[in-house]
């Protein structure tokens, strides 16, 4: 259509065959969102938290901001079936929800894979699970499907047990017939034991179910008392370049307060933390940690010294004695095949696990977190979830994950327009 424009600028009277021409393509031009489309993509860059990239070249944004770039470039599209792996992992909540109200309101079909139970919850109406090399179906959201999934396992496990109960009674039968054959030479219980041995050979048999055992042993205890205001910031300023994170901060976090920290990608939750832990200093401002506060910290990204090492050999550096590791290694829910496993062999899940672990030998009282539940799936989130639940002390804990905010947490920092803002609750649109 540019080109037309061109060409009929050039033309001091244009041809009837040229305006009719340039009357139709504007008009299919309209017919396919031309003149909206560059709003509906910078909307959904916003959406996105990527305004301040917007009209960079691709080669300078990160990994996760190609990744939101991309999911943009899809919903744009007219697709009519939309394929989305793990689409909020590079979120932040402002882009999970207005991902979830586009999902909720599109006229296109998808197909989501997700570790995020909020999220799903929100958006699918069917959930198939991948299970034993078969695609089993339930309907309704997340929480429907473990509902669904739980009396399942409970239909099954009545049946197996029926099962089992009635083999061991064939068998009981097989013997028996046997014994009699052999003791008065009668071939009729001889034939009559093989019948039962055929039945027993055609049965199809039922596959034990799991067992819904809390593989998870944790007490975790802060045996060190607490004072009770465990910081307190005043005034706080931090910038990075020209862009201000957050100014004129002033909050106090008391003790066994469980804060969640929300925000934007970018608003400065992370610089928080490291100005909390002392590894970044604030522009302005002043913080103060009581005296009595131990301190256990969760980075996002967890590294181990020596990732050669053997979980047995960590857990022996930290408390000695073989015997007393090995039991609080099985706390943690790593038993006896596991302890040999060498750290660069471990899931995300797991590495989260070990790590709080060698936190907790510490006896501390006040537990930091970055994104603990990142990139791991449904079953290591409800693990770390469980070992949370049974802290006792102060928690803080940055997270876009909602279903595991609302689980563990109470309060919240809400990071917003450059300003930190102390909440007795969490936010309404999150609960």
């Amino acid at each position: 259509m540019q080109e037309l424009e061109e060409q009929l600028s050039n033309e001091s009277s244009p041809s009837d065959e040229m305006l009719n021409h340039y009357g139709n393509v504007q008009e299919k031009f309209e017919s396919l969102g031309g003149f909206s489309i560059e709003d509906r993509i910078v909307n959904i860059l916003k959406s996105f938290g990527l305004e301040e990239q917007m009209y960079l070249p691709m080669s300078f944004i990160s990994g996760g901001e190609r990744v939101r770039v991309e999911l943009a470039r899809i919903l744009l599209s007219d697709a009519e079936l939309l394929l989305l792996d793990e689409p909020t992992n590079h979120l932040d909540m402002t882009g999970i929800i207005w991902l979830e109200n586009y999902l909720k309101t599109t006229h296109k079909a998808f197909i989501v894979i997700s570790h995020d139970r909020e999220f799903l919850n929100n958006t699918v109406k069917k959930v198939v699970q991948l299970e034993d090399g078969k695609a089993n179906s339930y309907k309704g959201n997340y929480s429907e499907y473990v509902k669904q999934k739980k009396e399942e396992i409970e239909r099954l496990k009545k049946s197996y047990e029926l099962q089992q109960r009635e083999i061991l009674r064939l068998k009981k039968l097989i013997r028996q017939f046997r014994q009699w054959a052999n003791e008065g030479d009668n071939q009729d219980f001889y034939k009559k034991a093989k019948e039962i041995e055929h039945r027993l050979e055609r049965m199809i048999l039922i596959k034990e179910p799991p067992r819904n055992e809390n593989r998870l042993r944790v007490e975790v205890k802060s045996t060190e008392k607490a004072g009770k205001e465990q910081i307190v910031v005043e005034g706080l300023v931090k910038t990075i370049g020209n862009r201000i994170l957050f100014e004129n901060a002033n909050f106090t976090v008391l003790r066994n307060d469980r804060i969640a920290i929300l925000g934007d990608n970018g608003s400065g939750k992370t610089c928080l933390l490291k100005i909390l832990m002392g590894q970044i200093k604030a522009d302005s401002g002043t913080f103060k940690i009581a005296s009595s506060a131990k301190i256990g910290y969760v980075p996002q990204i967890i590294t181990f010294s020596d990732v050669n090492l053997r979980l047995i050999d960590v857990a022996k550096t930290l408390i000695g004695n073989e015997q007393e590791a090995r039991r609080e290694l099985a706390k943690f829910a790593f038993y006896a095949s596991d302890v040999t496993k060498r750290i660069k062999d471990l899931s995300g899940g797991e590495k989260v696990r070990l790590y709080l672990m060698t936190i907790f030998q510490k006896k501390i009282n006040l537990l930091i977190l970055d994104e603990p539940t990142n990139h791991l799936d449904i079953l290591a989130r409800e693990e770390i979830e469980q070992v949370l639940s049974k802290y006792q002390g102060t928690l803080i804990a940055v997270s876009h994950d909602r279903y595991f905010l609302k689980k563990i947490f109470n309060q919240s920092l809400i990071f917003q327009n450059g300003t930190i803002d102390r909440y007795d609750s969490l936010p309404i649109d999150l609960v």
